[in-house]
């Protein structure tokens, strides 16, 4: 059930008694440009940790567990160009307590958005500080990981020098120094104001409640271009390579492909299905044969981006055999390309992806996020298993042989 609640700001209803808790998503999209992501980033962590109420995270913390317990927290994502701040929240249901908590959540939600602890134009000089280097930390984190370093070493090749796809979505250490407590309020303005706003409520509740205690919340029109959120980039002349040296134990190489098969695409199911069969599944090529029965990888995995354009491939290996699994690698792409694959093979990839799916939506998370999806992309949700199920084998070849490499990153440890 969905409602208008202004222009550009949709809110959507999906009563369900399956789960335990009620669950919000606020979802705030822009496209990325090459200065949005860290700054919107780090606006999120401030509007989590307070308000004008609650100016200190222990009092916005104290009057969530007054509230049963009550859950809220806000982050970044991207969805193919568009970069979205979210804002989660669950709480339980109003029939096992006393009061009513729905009303005094949505009160909350409209005091985290609505009323940040700015003053003067500026946020909270001391809180700014924390949460900037806090920020910082937790980047520079990430990047301590091998394993994460590497795929986004491999991105960062892949993407083409102009694309802010290069930009992580959680932004970079390099763009908190141009960011200050005044800065970050315009940040917050255009985002209130101009962000295509989708709300979505889940859970045991009415729906006509629901209308009325968000269309509280006080947003104003906005002009949204319904631009595609497809990231679509022309092929490289040459496979682009890099190769670095860190100290590690296990060097990583990461493959970037690109395939042409996007979400919702007449091709879409039969590129989930040959990414499992490629690198997705347990039963794929990448972890039977290149892990498994030659062991020339620690690990060895392919993920699809379907608002990208990409399949990536991560494998962990002694640097040594890197032209031995590149060649293995290739080998197996060939192979799903020539259909040299059982049926058996296929169903079990298909029913692996069926069980995924089933599994996934035992979890509200991943109930959102789909109607997210479908509802920032403009399309209807197709069935999935009846989708899946239909791919066959000559699906799963046309797909395959559209992949084309693009990107070759290894982090190695030896010189």
């Amino acid at each position: 059930m969905d409602f208008n609640l202004a222009r550009g700001v949709d809110l959507h209803i999906i009563p369900t008694k399956q789960f335990k808790m009620n669950h919000v998503l606020i979802d705030f999209a822009t496209p990325q440009t090459p200065t949005n992501a860290t700054a919107r980033n780090l606006l999120a962590n401030l509007l989590e940790t307070s308000t004008h109420r609650y100016p200190t995270q222990t009092a916005l913390a104290r009057q969530l567990a007054s509230l049963y317990g009550a859950y809220v927290n806000l982050y970044v994502n991207r969805l193919g160009t568009l970069h979205t701040v979210r804002l989660r929240a669950s709480f339980v249901n109003n029939r096992f307590v006393d009061g009513d908590v729905f009303e005094k959540i949505s009160g909350l939600i409209n005091e985290i958005i609505f009323h940040p602890l700015i003053d003067d134009g500026e946020f909270d000089g001391p809180t700014f500080r924390i949460q900037s280097n806090n920020l910082k930390s937790a980047i520079k984190s990430l990047y301590d990981d091998k394993q994460f370093l590497a795929n986004q070493r491999l991105m960062d090749l892949y993407y083409q020098n102009d694309s802010v796809m290069k930009i992580p979505s959680f932004g970079q250490i390099t763009d908190l120094e141009s960011l200050n407590a005044k800065s970050l309020v315009s940040t917050y303005q255009s985002m209130i104001a101009e962000d295509k706003i989708d709300i979505f409520v889940l859970g045991d509740i009415d729906p006509l409640r629901a209308q009325q205690l968000f269309a509280k919340l006080p947003f104003k029109n906005r002009n949204v271009i319904r631009n595609s959120l497809l990231y679509h980039q022309s092929l490289y002349d040459q496979v682009q390579r890099k190769t670095e040296y860190q100290q590690v134990n296990q060097a990583k190489l990461n493959l970037a492909y690109s395939l042409p098969t996007y979400y919702h695409d007449p091709d879409y199911y039969a590129g989930l299905v040959f990414n499992g069969l490629f690198g997705g599944t347990p039963y794929s090529k990448l972890f039977t044969n290149v892990r498994e029965k030659a062991s020339l990888a620690y690990y060895a995995s392919s993920r699809l981006l379907p608002f990208n354009g990409v399949v990536s491939v991560q494998t962990g290996i002694q640097a040594s055999d890197k032209e031995k699994v590149q060649d293995m690698i290739q080998e197996q792409l060939i192979a799903l390309q020539d259909g040299d694959f059982t049926t058996e093979t296929l169903r079990e990839v298909q029913d692996s992806l069926i069980n995924q799916y089933r599994a996934g939506h035992d979890l509200a998370s991943n109930v959102l996020e789909q109607q997210l999806v479908t509802k920032l992309i403009n399309e209807s949700d197709k069935d999935f298993i009846t989708e899946i199920k239909k791919v066959t084998v000559a699906d799963v070849m046309r797909v395959a042989k559209q992949m084309k490499l693009q990107a070759v990153y290894l982090l190695s440890g030896e010189k």
